[in-house]
């Protein structure tokens, strides 16, 4: 359970919109609303929207082969006399 930074109502797991806004002195805001107060906004076609990036959680399976070790060449050394 969430509660709007807006209107201070609460917002139900899953049904919650995050803002970021990031300041010119360098710091970041995250802000918490309602789909309600989303749409008073009018923000829906406006800035861009960041892809997502990187693999999803548990992609990877568990049963791959590990990686191979490569071996290091053995040189040999010449004799001295």
């Amino acid at each position: 359970m969430h509660v709007s930074d807006i209107d201070q109502s609460e917002i139900p797991a899953g049904k919650v919109y995050q803002l970021s806004i990031r300041h010119p002195d360098g710091a970041t805001q995250q802000l918490d609303i309602s789909e309600k107060n989303y749409r008073a906004l009018n923000l829906k076609n406006m800035g861009k929207t960041l892809k997502k990036r990187g693999r999803k959680p548990g992609s990877t399976t568990a049963t791959s082969t590990p990686p191979t070790r490569r071996r290091r060449q053995t040189t040999k050394r010449r004799a001295t006399a």
